[in-house]
């Protein structure tokens, strides 16, 4: 016994030691199982940084639910300050004792991929263990090979370590040459490792032996790849590859690896070769049974009856005779009470008990009348019989002192049966479901007891329910994930949700609310990444596509949205600023580093809400004096942007604006948005025209037919774009992303007369470009005018820029 005390533990002995911490194995008394019970040194707990070692290995194990890799149960710290966690009882012993006691090529295959698959799931959630090593991979009762000790693992991107670096952490006969160096290690360090765990199991001692650790680490660093012997030679390219000194030689992951374990021709395999120095003889057993079929989920494999029932055997072994030791009183009571019903029925009498039969004549049985008679060995007095053993039933009780056939009648109830094989499998899964062993490990889970009581009885709904149940705990566990923001868990867990759910119908409301969480979920995602995206954080957005990506790994728009990420604020980047009282800026895209540019001119719709906010307010009475086709003879107050004497929609260019309604409109953008906007100062508005095509009825809309119908005009061109005035903005093909700089409306841009800077003491203000009543013959983009303070136009509007870097 020893001194240390657990809460909830009865330590039974200690099973492995070292310096940091000691193993014993333990029952854990609330759910009456064996347990290894870690607890880190007393002496060592005052010091965080092995607490934090120590307490990380605890987490890390526990964060990892795979069927090959140890399960964490419990993690606590005592009154007495006593640091432990309780994990999987493994009592198969380890590898190093595998390999002494014989292993085939077989068997050492399917070892190598179990840890090989163990080590690809933690490296795929960010972990590399760094010390892969025979005494490290233990067995349970199944069989199964299991990876533990993660105690010197660490994660691949974590910035700040508990070890330093410059120094070797692992075990030297089995570390990879950048770790006996000390350097940075990653999951091709692991890789390393089984290959140094395939020329163990193969040749039962490690490649590279020396004097000392100094030495052995040297060779790993410096010593060619070992070759082995000729009858073996097959299993030397993966020993070359998996054993390279360059990591970018080796495989890079544990799929690669485990794929070139399947090359092995296993057919080749012969007896192991005996080094003469070995202090121990491999040996190399035969495998005679077949394999058994399984049905395969995304969560292992759901056993055969046989299977389960095989693994079933050990689980309180202590006490496994009382059930069939029961069942054998039963199934003999059962015979007897059979055979005493049946000769009740007999047409005949009943025939006399052995005890009231007489002798007859010479050794003959006495019979009544009337009956037939029956052969029956001559009775012999109880004193004159030849002692026999006393013979007992499998509870130990006296055979002869089993009731009689015919003493007093039995209560069928009370006589006991064989146990219900459903009604213990559901009591195991129970025990399972409580202890959190739901899909895991093989055999021995919730999940996989409850499913095969469900094969035995598709009815029981006790079976069912326990599958609800264990989905329903996946559900809890995400939920906890969720939580703790570990966005990837979280859909593991969902996944396993949906897949035991999915084995009965009655689990289908809980894959309804699973996908449904789903939902919610990714959907606030993406309204952070649009966010983040709106406002050019690129780290933000690239996380939370990410996050939706990881809920929803088709999502064809997240993935649009993270190629997008990587172009925000370049050139020809388009985005709308947020306004502070709900909706969007007009859409802009990104001129060059110092300004972005409205992407079409500003719109009637866009005016229409700044005028309910603000314009109207401040331009009440103030209407300035619209031109029709810009003649000075066709001028009127009652023309306005709203009535403008053209046929427009909320889609259509505002026209009949001034230049201070454009300089409103822009400042009350800017206080909208936390952003600058502006009207165009004459170089960058020519900036933009110099980016367009030769004009057409196809790429602009200038005066041509439809105009010269619709006004009687004899200026135009002879083509017909379909508008006699405006058209919708951004009806004309873009040019560098932008619409119609060219055509449909003339711009206000920001300078005084046709193009003096622009001052408060300004007059008049500048006007460039074309409109939809300009004849192509006779004017240009570049056309410049100048209009004052109270004018106007229908065919003037306006487009607004955005300066960068605020």
């Amino acid at each position: 016994m020893t001194a240390i005390e657990i809460p909830g533990y009865l330590i039974r002995r200690e099973i492995g030691s070292g310096g940091m911490a000691s193993v014993y194995l333990a029952l854990q008394t609330s759910l009456e199982r064996d347990v290894a019970l870690k607890v880190m040194a007393l002496g060592l707990a005052a010091d965080p940084t092995f607490s934090k070692r120590f307490l990380q290995e605890a987490r890390m194990l526990a964060s990892l639910a795979h069927p090959n890799i140890v399960q964490v149960f419990d993690v606590g710290v005592t009154q007495s300050h006593l640091n432990y966690f309780s994990m999987q009882y493994l009592p198969g012993g380890d590898f190093a004792h595998r390999v002494a006691a014989g292993i085939s090529e077989k068997d050492l295959v399917r070892v190598l991929e179990g840890v090989a698959n163990a080590l690809g799931y933690a490296h795929q959630r960010g972990y590399v263990h760094r010390d892969v090593a025979p005494g490290n991979i233990l067995f349970d009762i199944n069989d199964t090979p299991l990876l533990t000790d993660f105690g010197i693992a660490r994660a691949i991107s974590q910035a700040a370590r508990i070890t330093s670096a410059g120094i070797s952490i692992g075990t030297s006969h089995y570390m990879s040459p950048e770790q006996a160096r000390g350097g940075e290690v990653d999951a091709r360090s692991d890789l390393y490792g089984l290959g140094v765990l395939m020329w163990f199991g193969l040749t039962g001692k490690p490649p590279y032996e020396g004097a000392d650790g100094f030495a052995v680490s040297y060779a790993h660093v410096f010593e060619p790849v070992p070759q082995l012997p000729a009858a073996q030679a097959r299993w030397q390219p993966l020993i070359d590859k998996a054993l390279a000194k360059d990591p970018a030689d080796r495989y890079q992951d544990a799929d690669e690896f485990v794929a070139a374990l399947g090359t092995v021709d296993l057919r080749a395999a012969v007896p192991a070769v005996v080094d003469a120095d070995a202090t121990t003889r491999i040996m190399r057993r035969e495998e005679v049974a077949p394999p058994v079929a399984e049905t395969l989920t995304r969560i292992g494999a759901i056993p055969t009856l046989e299977q389960s029932i095989s693994a079933s055997k050990p689980v309180a072994q202590s006490r496994r005779w009382i059930p069939w030791g029961i069942a054998s009183i039963g199934v003999a009571l059962l015979v007897m009470v059979g055979y005493a019903m049946l000769s009740d029925t007999e047409p005949a009498p009943t025939r006399a008990p052995l005890s009231a039969t007489k002798s007859a004549g010479s050794g003959g049985a006495a019979v009544p009348e009337g009956t037939e008679r029956e052969q029956a060995a001559p009775v012999q007095d109880a004193s004159a019989r030849s002692p026999l053993p006393e013979q007992t039933s499998d509870d130990g009780m006296p055979i002869d002192a089993l009731p009689a056939v015919d003493e007093e009648p039995i209560d069928m109830a009370k006589v006991p049966t064989v146990v219900d094989p459903v009604v213990e499998l559901i009591r195991l899964a129970r025990i399972d479901l409580a202890g959190q062993r739901l899909t895991n490990p093989a055999r021995n889970n919730a999940f996989e007891r409850f499913s095969l009581a469900l094969r035995i009885d598709p009815k029981d709904k006790a079976a069912k329910q326990g599958i609800v149940d264990t989905a329903a705990a996946y559900q809890e566990l995400a939920d906890k994930s969720w939580e703790a923001g570990n966005v990837a868990e979280f859909v593991d867990y969902l996944d396993k949700l949906e897949d035991v759910a999915s084995t009965v119908p009655e689990g289908a409301s809980l894959i309804a609310a699973a996908n449904a969480r789903r939902t919610r979920e990714r959907d606030a995602f993406f309204a952070k990444a649009e966010t983040a995206a709106g406002k050019w954080d690129k780290p933000a957005a690239r996380e939370a596509y990410d996050k939706v990506l990881a809920l929803d790994p088709a999502n064809a728009k997240a993935r649009a949205g993270l190629q997008a990420v990587d172009r925000i604020g370049m050139p020809g980047f388009v985005f709308r600023d947020k306004l502070s009282g709900g909706g969007n800026a007009p859409e802009l895209i990104v001129l060059d580093a110092a300004i972005a540019v409205a992407r079409r001119e500003t719109t009637r719709g866009e005016f229409s809400r700044w005028w309910r906010a603000a314009g109207q307010r401040q331009f009440a009475g103030k209407d300035p004096s619209c031109r029709d086709r810009e003649s000075v003879f066709r001028s009127s107050r009652k023309r306005t942007w709203q009535a403008p004497d053209i046929v427009q929609d909320d889609s259509h260019p505002v026209v009949c604006v001034s230049f201070a309604h454009a300089a409103a409109f822009a400042a009350w953008l800017s206080s909208e948005s936390g952003h600058r906007y502006r009207l165009p100062t004459p170089a960058e508005w020519e900036q933009l025209a110099g980016r367009q095509p030769a004009a057409s009825c196809a790429t602009a809309n200038l005066a041509d037919s439809s105009f010269k119908r619709s006004f009687e005009s004899r200026a135009g061109g002879s083509c017909d774009d379909g508008h006699a005035a405006t058209a919708p903005a951004g009806s004309f093909p873009a040019a560098s992303g932008i619409f119609d700089v060219d055509g449909n409306v003339r711009e206000w841009v920001a300078a005084c007369g046709k193009g003096s800077p622009l001052t408060s003491n300004c007059r008049e203000h500048a006007v460039r470009g074309r409109s939809w009543m300009s004849v192509a013959e006779r004017e240009s983009v570049a056309q410049v005018d100048g209009y004052g303070d109270d004018v106007a136009a229908n065919t003037l509007g306006f487009r607004l820029v955005r300066d960068l870097g605020n």
